[in-house]
């Protein structure tokens, strides 16, 4: 019978770099956002003056589905982290 691997079943095995890896990610997504939110502005501004082409639309609707996706596993990393103190003090 082959092992079952804790990722397998929707478990991670506990990364003592989560911190860090929060922490940069927290960085980068802030560095980005205010030249990206200053471009959606301008798109948004002028969303009545102009039709994109069918690949910029493609790429908007791609890049707003990983957008979503990343958004909402933050959310639910963010939800479950008032369970770990719990399964830790079970151990």
């Amino acid at each position: 019978m082959a092992k079952v691997r804790a990722s397998d079943v929707g478990f991670c095995v506990v990364d003592d770099n989560a911190n860090v890896i929060a922490d940069n990610l927290v960085r980068r997504i802030r560095e980005a956002t205010a030249e990206m939110e200053s471009q959606v502005n301008r798109l948004y501004r002028g969303r009545d003056a102009y039709d994109l082409e069918d690949g910029a639309k493609l790429d908007l609707d791609r890049a707003i589905e990983q957008l979503t996706y990343m958004a909402r596993t933050l959310r639910e990393v963010q939800r479950e982290q008032s369970k770990v103190v719990y399964l830790q003090a079970a151990e």
